[in-house]
C-alpha cells in the first residue's frame, strides 16, 4: 500500500511540477493536488465508516489484480473479523502518507535542481476573485508571513508569459512557500495525525473483538467436569407387537431374517429424509412402540434425535454391503449406545446373529 500510495505521489507531482516547456507550474492545479484532492479523499475515508463497506485508497488499491495469493488470504482474514473498515482505514492513511511525503519529495528536488514558475490562469476569475479563496487557505499558517498570498503576487502571475512580460522573473517563484506550507497543513500533517488515531482504533477494535469472541466462546461450551460416557444397553429380543420403521429406506429382504415380525404394510413405517410428508405425519402420530432401522456407519443427526423424543422403542443400527448384513463395528455401535443413552424410552436391538 505505501509504496503504490509513493509510486503515485510520485508520479503525479512530478507531471504537474514539471510544468510546461518554459517551466510555468499552474498554481491553481498544485492547489488540486494538495489542498483540495486530500481534504476530499480525507472526508471520503472518515465518512466510509459510517458505511457498510467504506470507499477509500485502500479497497480501491486492493481490487487491482496485484495481490499474492497470501496477502488476498490476508484481505478475507479482516472480512471474517470484522476488522475490514478499520484495517482499510488505517492502510489508507498510511498509502496516503507515503504520498504526501513522495509529492514532498518532488518538490523539493525540483525547487533545488529547475527554475520554477508559478504562474495561475482562469477564464473566469480575476486576481480579486481568488485572493479571498487563498487566504482562506492559508488561514493555518497565519503565523508565517512569507507564505501569505497577496493581490501584488496574484496579479504578477497571471496568465505570465515570459517572452514578452516585463515582470521581474523572481516574482514567479515568490509561490513556493506558500505551496510547501498547503503540503503540510493540508496534506502531511493531517494523514499523520489520522494515521495514529487509525492505528489506536483498529488495535482497540481488534482486542474488543478478541474479547468479544472469547466470550462468546466461554457461553456456548463452558467448562464441565469430565465424566465418562453412558452406553445404553443392547438388547437381543423384541416384543412380538411393534412396528418397523424403516429410516434409513434398506431393502425389507435385508430384514426378513433378523426378526420374525410381520412385516406387511400396516406395520411398517416410514420417516426422516426419505419419507413423504404422509408417511412423516403417520410415522410421528404412532403411539406403539417402534423399531427404528438406521444405518450404522452413520452419525446420529438432530432430525432423528427430534423425532425420537417423541416416541419409545427401539433403534437397529445395521450395516452391509454388496454380501449383505454384516456386524456394525464396534466404534459404530458404541456412538449409538452413548446417543440412545439420552433417550430413557429408547434402547438399542442387535440380534444375536450380528452381535
Amino acid at each position: 500500500m505505501v509504496v503504490l500510495g509513493a509510486a503515485l505521489g510520485l508520479i503525479l507531482s512530478w507531471g504537474v511540477l514539471s510544468g510546461d516547456q518554459h517551466g510555468r507550474v499552474n498554481l491553481l492545479y498544485l492547489l488540486f493536488l494538495y489542498v483540495l484532492l486530500p481534504i476530499a479523499s480525507l472526508l471520503i475515508s472518515l465518512v466510509s465508516l459510517l458505511g457498510r463497506k467504506g470507499i477509500n485508497l485502500a479497497r480501491l488499491l486492493i481490487a487491482l489484480p496485484l495481490w499474492s495469493a497470501q496477502q488476498q488470504s490476508l484481505f478475507r482474514k479482516t472480512r471474517q473479523l470484522n476488522l475490514h473498515k478499520h484495517w482499510l482505514l488505517l492502510q489508507s492513511q498510511a498509502a496516503a502518507l507515503a504520498f504526501s511525503c513522495a509529492s514532498l519529495l518532488v518538490f523539493f528536488v525540483l525547487l533545488l535542481a529547475t527554475d520554477i514558475n508559478f504562474v495561475w490562469r482562469s477564464t473566469l476569475l480575476d486576481a480579486t476573485d481568488l485572493l479571498p479563496f487563498l487566504n482562506t487557505i492559508a488561514l493555518p499558517w497565519g503565523f508565517w508571513e512569507r507564505a501569505q498570498p497577496s493581490l501584488v503576487l496574484l496579479q504578477a502571475t497571471q496568465d505570465s508569459r515570459l517572452l514578452i512580460s516585463g515582470v521581474d522573473a523572481t516574482r514567479y517563484a515568490g509561490w513556493w512557500q506558500f505551496i510547501l506550507a498547503s503540503q503540510l497543513y493540508y496534506s502531511l500533517l493531517p494523514r499523520a495525525l489520522v494515521l495514529v488515531v487509525a492505528r489506536l482504533s483498529f488495535i482497540h477494535q481488534a482486542r474488543q473483538d478478541l474479547e468479544s469472541r472469547l466470550q462468546q466462546e466461554i457461553i456456548r461450551h463452558p467448562i464441565t467436569p469430565s465424566k465418562s460416557h453412558v452406553l445404553a444397553p443392547v438388547v437381543t429380543e423384541l416384543p412380538s407387537a411393534i412396528a418397523i420403521n424403516n429410516w434409513c429406506g434398506v431393502a425389507l429382504s435385508l430384514l426378513k431374517p433378523l426378526t420374525e415380525l410381520d412385516l406387511r404394510a400396516e406395520n411398517l413405517l416410514v420417516a426422516g429424509p426419505l419419507a413423504t410428508q404422509e408417511q412423516q405425519a403417520s410415522a410421528e402420530s404412532w403411539h406403539g412402540e417402534q423399531l427404528v432401522v438406521v444405518k450404522a456407519w452413520e452419525p446420529p443427526l438432530g432430525e432423528l434425535l427430534d423425532f425420537l423424543q417423541h416416541g419409545r422403542g427401539y433403534l437397529l443400527p445395521l450395516d452391509w454391503d454388496e454380501t449383505g448384513l454384516k456386524p456394525p463395528r464396534p466404534s459404530h455401535l458404541q456412538e449409538w449406545q452413548r446417543f440412545v443413552s439420552q433417550l430413557p424410552q429408547w434402547r438399542i436391538f442387535l440380534p444375536q446373529q450380528l452381535g
